[in-house]
């Protein structure tokens, strides 16, 4: 028996006639029978055509932050959208929330803002070649910088038996439609790998443009940097002239209000920034430092976007950044993640299933492997038919992660203590149902 009841049935079978697969997005995309239709968000759940109510760790894949339709946000959007929302100009509250964002990520020296977490890295990737002058990039395994081709290689989707021998890498495309020569651009390596990095540079370091990397892997558990790792790529990238850029849209205003740069103390030249900064509006940018950032003032590179900085995206930022800067959303992430990284990690132990809780509070994964995760090839160890099956048992009780152990789990400031509660019961029952 699938997740949808009638009505959400209906309304997806609707959705199916007019949409690919009834969704705008693959990823949402669970199988004709549990594929849910949501009908509304608020604070820390959502609820579907039935009424069904989810406690949501899902968060759009993170960018609920403070949780679903807050007040603030809510109200700076509808102001600005009754106020107009696209101008072929600068506008008031596009300086405003430059302004917070640059008070709240002080490291930044200048901005702009674009729309989706995959037009910033795209245009993060050719101000760094443009300001090089060089057309390499590297990236690592695992990770998920959008769906541009250039970083379309080597994803959390891909097979780790099919990436060739860690110690030389083939950039494995994840999508058709991708021109065979790009791959000759991209360079990919594990995570965590000091030694590998070194030997690249070695070999061909003042052909790379960039290094892009997720400071945290986002779309593998969770799984963090080693220490000394994120202060390597600064130091091979100065030594080089590469320019160092942190993929900030799901660690960006999430782990920390200064984001990844605060929590684990690396700079880097530029960052990019989405999800979190908005509470779920779409509102990302290229953020940076010094003559980096500043190239695109001498021109020659092009940025552009009909709707980068409107109206509402603006407000979004400004609201949300607002209200992060109070400190007390951040309490309530670090109190509720904590709560769960232990109870989770304490039901696998008091039930004999091997199990690691990576990651931070504010965004986490549970991994069902003997030894924990230190790099995305790592992910072959892992039991993902009885996450599968967990978190299935979990959605049927009212709990909602993401179905894939590779998307973290991502709290919200709306949790409260009782929501907890109730999600830890509910994994225990599953856990134990998947393995009677």
């Amino acid at each position: 028996m699938g997740l949808q009841g009638e009505k959400t049935a209906a309304w997806f079978a609707r959705a199916k006639a007019n949409l690919v697969n009834g969704v705008s997005s693959q990823f949402r995309y669970w199988g004709d029978e549990d594929t849910l239709v949501i009908d509304r968000g608020e604070g820390a759940y959502v609820f579907d055509m039935d009424g069904n109510r989810y406690i949501d760790y899902q968060c759009g894949f993170g960018p609920v932050v403070l949780g679903h339709g807050h007040p603030v946000v809510a109200q700076a959007v509808a102001e600005a959208a009754a106020a107009g929302t696209t101008f072929a100009m600068t506008t008031r509250r596009e300086v405003e929330a430059a302004e917070k964002f640059r008070a709240a990520v002080p490291w930044v020296d200048a901005l702009r803002f674009t729309n989706t977490g995959t037009e910033a890295t795209m245009h993060a990737i050719r101000l760094a070649r443009g300001y090089t002058g060089r057309d390499v990039v590297l990236k690592f395994e695992g990770q998920y910088h959008g769906v541009h081709d250039y970083v379309m290689y080597s994803t959390a989707g891909s097979p780790p038996s099919a990436m060739g021998s860690r110690y030389r890498p083939i950039p494995l495309q994840s999508s058709s439609g991708i021109p065979d020569a790009i791959s000759s651009y991209i360079r990919t390596l594990p995570f965590n790998d000091l030694e590998l990095v070194e030997r690249l540079f070695r070999d061909q370091g003042y052909s790379i443009a960039a290094i892009i990397v997720e400071p945290m892997l986002g779309n593998a558990f969770g799984i963090m940097p080693e220490d000394g790792f994120l202060a390597l790529l600064r130091t091979v990238c100065d030594e080089y002239g590469t320019v160092l850029i942190f993929d900030e849209v799901k660690t960006g205003f999430r782990i920390a209000l200064g984001g990844a740069q605060e929590y684990f103390g690396v700079t880097p030249d530029l960052g990019t920034f989405a999800k979190s900064m908005g509470n779920g509006f779409p509102v990302a940018a290229i953020a940076g430092r010094g003559e980096v950032i500043q190239a695109w003032a001498k021109g020659g590179i092009a940025q552009a976007g009909t709707y980068s900085g409107n109206g509402v995206a603006a407000a979004a930022a400004s609201a949300t950044i607002g209200v992060l800067s109070t400190g007390e959303p951040y309490a309530r992430l670090e109190k509720a993640g904590t709560t769960l990284m232990e109870g989770l990690g304490r039901i696998c132990a008091d039930r004999g299933v091997a199990a690691h809780i990576v990651g931070v509070p504010a965004m986490f994964g549970v991994v069902f492997s003997e030894e924990a995760p230190k790099e995305f090839r790592d992910a072959a160890h892992h039991n993902e038919e009885l996450y599968a099956e967990v978190v299935g048992g979990m959605i049927r009780r009212g709990v909602m992660p993401v179905d894939d152990a590779l998307e973290p789990w991502f709290m919200c400031a709306a949790l409260s203590d009782e929501d907890v509660a109730t999600t830890l019961t509910a994994f225990d029952e599953a856990l134990a149902e998947a393995t009677a």
